[in-house]
C-alpha cells in the first residue's frame, strides 16, 4: 500500500484473509474468464540528463539505484525503455548519429556513429536489461540530421521527400547498431511528436502523408530487408491527435505495417487509446510518454493523476505498456536542453550529496512493475458505481493475480474483492493506492 501522506510507501500490510464469496454485491468483482490485452509493464526514459545524473553517483550508489528501478524483486521491476535516438529535450547537447559540417550531406550514412549515446547511455541499457531480463526497449527519434531537413537545422523543419529513404536506412541502423551493443531493443516510432516543432530544441514535423510514406514505404521494408523483425509504433504524440492515427490506419498496407499506437498524455483524454482500438481491432496501443511536473502538484495529487488516469485508466483503456518521460533529473528539473523547466523525473537525484528521492510516479510504477510480469492478461473488473475506487486486475503467466485498486474517496473504506468463488475484504485509507496478489 502507499498512501497518500506517503506514511506508507510501497509497504507490505500482510496477508488478509481470503475466503468463499461472502457478498453477493463486492465492490469489485475480478472477472477471470473476461481476458483482454497482453500488458508488458511500466517503464521510463534514460535520456542524456538522466545518464549524467547516474554517471555523477558512486558505483555503489549508483549500483542500488538501478537495482531499485530495475530488479523486479527487490526494486520496482521497469520492463519497459523508451530510448531517444540523438538530440531532444534532455540530451547533453544537440546532435544526431550523422552529423556533418553545414553545406554538406551523408547519403551513404558513412559517418553514421552512436557517439556519446554509445558512450554514456548504452551501458546503462544493459545493465537495466542484465537486471530485468523481461526489459523492451523502443527506440525513437526526435530529428532527422540537420542536412536532411528542410531546415538545415536540427531545430525545426521537416523531412526533404529525398530523404525519406536515408532517413529509415538512418533509424535501421541505429536499431542494429543498438541491438548489436547488447540493447534489447523491441520496437521504433518513426517520430517524437510529429506535431510539434519544438523553438528550442531538437525536432521535426511530420504530416499525415509524411507519416504514411515513411512507415509504409520506406521503415517497414528497410527493417525486413535488414532481417530486424521490429513493431513499429505509429503516432508517438498526444492523445487529442488519435485522428492523426486513425487517419494512417485507414490505409490498409499502411495498417499492414503498423503494430501499434504510442500516445502522450500532455493533452487530450486516456479514452483515445479505446477509440483507436474500436476503430481498428487487433492494433496495440501504448502510451510512450508522460512526464509529471510543478504543475501536477505534490505527493498526493501526483499519486492520484498515476493512479485513475494511468495505472487504471490507460490500462483499462488497452494500453499494452505505460512509460514516464525522464527516468531521473536534478531538484531543478535538469540537466536541460531548452525544454521544460519544471519536469520532475522519476527519481530525482541530488549530484552534490549523491542522494536519490523517488517520487510518488516511482511508488505509483512499482504498484504494477513489482507484481506484474510482463506478458500478464488484463482481465474484467467489475467495480460498484459510486463506490470510489478505481481497478485493473491481472493474471500472470505462472497463474497468480494482481488487483491494483485506488481508493478515490474521502474516507477510509472497508473494500470488498470477489474472485470466482472466494473473496476478500481490506481496509483502505482515503486516496490510496494498494495492490493485493493471490
Amino acid at each position: 500500500m502507499t498512501t497518500s501522506d506517503g506514511r506508507l510507501k510501497l509497504a507490505d500490510r500482510g496477508p488478509v484473509s481470503f475466503g468463499p464469496v461472502g457478498t453477493a454485491n463486492p465492490d469489485i468483482l475480478v472477472e477471470n474468464r473476461q481476458r483482454y490485452q497482453h500488458f508488458f509493464g511500466v517503464g521510463a526514459s534514460i535520456t542524456g540528463a538522466s545518464g549524467v545524473l547516474l554517471d555523477t553517483l558512486p558505483e555503489d550508489a549508483r549500483s542500488r539505484v538501478m537495482h531499485d528501478i530495475f530488479d523486479p524483486r527487490r526494486g520496482i521491476g521497469l520492463s519497459v525503455l523508451r530510448q531517444p535516438l540523438g538530440a531532444n529535450d534532455f540530451s547533453s547537447g544537440s546532435y544526431t548519429y550523422d552529423d556533418v559540417e553545414p553545406g554538406r550531406s551523408d547519403p551513404g550514412l558513412t559517418r553514421f556513429d552512436l557517439g556519446r549515446d554509445r558512450r554514456t547511455l548504452v551501458p546503462l541499457l544493459v545493465r537495466a536489461a542484465a537486471l530485468n531480463p523481461s526489459l523492451a526497449v523502443v527506440l525513437s527519434p526526435w530529428s532527422a540530421p540537420a542536412w536532411m531537413k528542410t531546415s538545415g537545422s536540427l531545430v525545426g523543419g521537416s523531412l526533404r521527400p529525398e530523404y525519406t529513404q536515408t532517413y529509415a536506412d538512418y533509424l535501421v541502423k541505429a536499431a542494429k547498431e543498438y541491438l548489436d551493443a547488447g540493447v534489447p531493443v523491441t520496437g521504433l516510432t518513426a517520430q517524437n511528436e510529429p506535431s510539434f516543432s519544438p523553438p528550442s530544441y531538437a525536432g521535426m514535423t511530420l504530416d499525415t502523408e509524411q507519416q504514411r510514406a515513411l512507415l509504409r514505404d520506406h521503415l517497414h521494408p528497410a527493417l525486413a530487408r535488414a532481417g530486424l523483425d521490429l513493431h513499429l509504433w505509429a503516432l508517438d504524440d498526444n492523445f487529442d491527435r488519435w485522428p492523426d492515427a486513425d487517419a494512417l490506419l485507414s490505409d490498409p498496407a499502411t495498417s499492414a505495417a503498423i503494430y501499434g499506437v504510442a500516445f502522450h498524455c500532455y493533452r487530450g483524454d486516456v479514452s483515445a487509446l479505446r477509440e483507436i482500438r474500436h476503430r481498428h481491432p487487433g492494433v496495440a496501443v501504448a502510451v510512450s510518454e508522460c512526464s509529471g511536473g510543478a504543475w501536477s502538484g505534490g505527493f498526493a495529487q501526483d499519486l492520484r493523476y498515476e493512479s485513475r488516469t494511468l495505472l487504471v485508466g490507460a490500462i483499462r483503456n488497452g494500453a499494452d505498456w505505460l512509460l514516464k518521460w525522464n527516468l531521473a533529473l536534478d531538484a531543478h528539473g535538469g540537466p536541460q536542453n531548452g525544454g521544460c523547466r519544471d519536469c520532475r523525473g522519476l527519481v530525482t537525484v541530488d549530484p552534490s550529496t549523491g542522494t536519490v528521492t523517488p517520487s510518488a510516479g516511482y511508488y505509483a510504477w512499482g504498484h504494477v512493475g513489482r507484481f506484474v510480469t510482463p506478458g500478464a492478461l488484463v482481465l474484467g473488473t467489475r467495480v460498484r458505481p459510486g463506490s470510489g475506487l478505481a481497478a485493473v486486475a491481472f493474471r500472470n503467466p505462472d497463474g497468480s493475480h494482481a488487483l491494483v485498486v485506488y481508493n478515490d474517496g474521502s474516507a477510509s473504506r472497508r473494500v470488498t474483492v470477489g474472485t470466482g468463488r472466494r473473496s476478500f475484504a481490506a481496509r483502505m485509507p482515503a486516496a490510496a493506492l494498494a495492490t493485493f496478489t493471490w
